[in-house]
């Protein structure tokens, strides 16, 4: 048995699988195989990884016929069939690795005895190789040890971190016994379930905060470059993992955290949602939050800290009110719509609250006595003393500009909900290249 089988998934990356290939091979761990895995490429992907495995003993071809429906699961869970490494990773065959990556895992996953062994990474831009941080990478000051035993709270820690696969090591016992593999439909995404199903199933986690693999981000045919109707097909992963903690008895344990994933992927797909779409957006996530009491939506949210625009999609959503879910998408900030840019610039100016703020302390000082403050105020300052009638008929002006001022709010309002509605659903695209 070899210490690690490593599982390279490969489609259409001609121009980067050599790159990828080539920072396997240079492993300092060498008790390795390497799965390369390609899904039925139609560009010279195939001939690249034959030419390669050919060279090195410790790789193996698996070339697919044809391509699977849907995103990655397929090759990914053929390459785990084939498996007889005591410890699985997996490497995107766009992406590369550090020469110690795997050697550093299983230094630290036997170190700990444990099930997995995560690390960070960076994502790197295609095009210009500018490398960056990815959106999770400030959850790592909240593991500050090196071994963890997996408690429901530190799971629910995990959990949170973006789900990819390619940044663990797994032991393939606990895959094994547990029949944890990659959920195959025409859908994409599915390395979000597998995240779950492993999170849950292992008992101990070793952590390496080191960066240890690089991602690579905005690729022509990328998964998650997409900008149109598949992003929904994320959602469809909700089902996939309830159903799988109803069975395994955990629903009452995690579903404020399978919710809170549910609204992170809504904030998420809700910025990048152009307008036609949004109706869709609203009609797949009304399903999911009906199969959940008010009082679970207002824990996910408070779980995961989520702010005043998640807290209002939610609200809408769960009330079904497609127009407050419009409004609260079209009014924030970065838009290009100009009576978009008009009701933000209007809303937090600070005007509205100043208004709002003077006529409450000009009412209250009146209320109080406290025009006598008022005019001393004035005779100090050499002005003519104001009477109260003089007072009364400024905080009435200042009343009709507040109010004047809500009610172009309220038409804007309106305006953009009958913009956003009254346009027609763009019709959808076929299925593109998978990341």
């Amino acid at each position: 048995m070899v210490q690690v089988s490593i599982v390279v998934t490969t489609y259409d990356v001609e121009s980067y699988v050599l790159e990828c290939l080539e920072s396997v091979a240079a492993q300092t761990l060498g008790d390795i195989e390497v799965l390369v895995v390609d899904d039925g490429s139609k560009d010279s992907t195939p001939e690249l990884v034959t030419a390669f495995c050919a060279g090195d003993a410790r790789f193996v071809p698996v070339l697919l016929p044809t391509n699977s429906p849907g995103g990655v699961a397929t090759a990914a869970n053929a390459g785990l069939d084939r498996a007889t490494g005591r410890w699985v990773g997996f490497v995107d065959g766009d992406d590369f690795v550090e020469p110690r990556m795997f050697e550093r895992l299983v230094e630290a996953a036997e170190a700990c005895d444990a099930d997995l062994a995560m690390c960070n990474y960076q994502e790197v831009v295609d095009g210009t190789g500018g490398r960056r941080d990815p959106a999770d990478a400030h959850r790592w000051a909240g593991l500050t040890e090196r071994c963890y035993a997996l408690d429901v709270q530190t799971r629910k820690q995990v959990l949170r971190f973006i789900a990819v696969p390619w940044r663990k090591l797994y032991r393939r016992d606990l895959l094994d016994e547990h029949a944890t593999r990659f959920p195959v439909s025409d859908g994409f995404y599915e390395d979000n379930p597998f995240h779950w199903f492993a999170v849950l199933s292992a008992r101990s986690l070793a952590v390496v905060p080191e960066v240890l693999c690089y991602h690579r981000v905005g690729r022509a045919g990328q998964t998650m470059a997409t900008v149109d109707v598949r992003l929904f097909q994320l959602f469809a992963h909700h089902d996939t993992i309830h159903a799988w903690l109803v069975s395994r008895r955990l629903l009452e344990v995690y579903e404020t955290s399978l919710l809170g994933w549910v609204i992170s992927q809504m904030e998420w797909i809700a910025r990048r949602t152009p307008g036609p779409l949004q109706r869709t957006l609203f009609d797949t996530l009304v399903p999911i939050f009906a199969q959940y009491t008010p009082e679970t939506v207002a824990g996910a949210l408070r779980e995961g800290g989520k702010g005043a625009t998640a807290q209002r999609l939610s609200a809408a959503v769960r009330k079904r009110e497609l127009g407050s879910f419009v409004r609260t998408l079209t009014t924030r900030p970065g838009s290009n719509n100009p009576l978009v840019t008009a009701a933000f610039h209007l809303r937090h100016s600070g005007v509205r609250r100043t208004a709002t703020l003077t006529g409450r302390y000009l009412r209250n000082t009146l209320q109080g006595g406290g025009a006598t403050w008022v005019t001393s105020r004035a005779a100090r300052a050499g002005l003519r003393q104001p009477s109260r009638q003089d007072l009364m008929f400024g905080l009435m002006v200042v009343q009709q500009r507040l109010d004047g001022l809500a009610d172009q709010l309220g038409e804007i309002d309106a305006r953009l909900a009958r913009h956003q509605l009254d346009r027609p659903a763009e019709p959808e695209t076929s299925p593109a290249a998978r990341s």
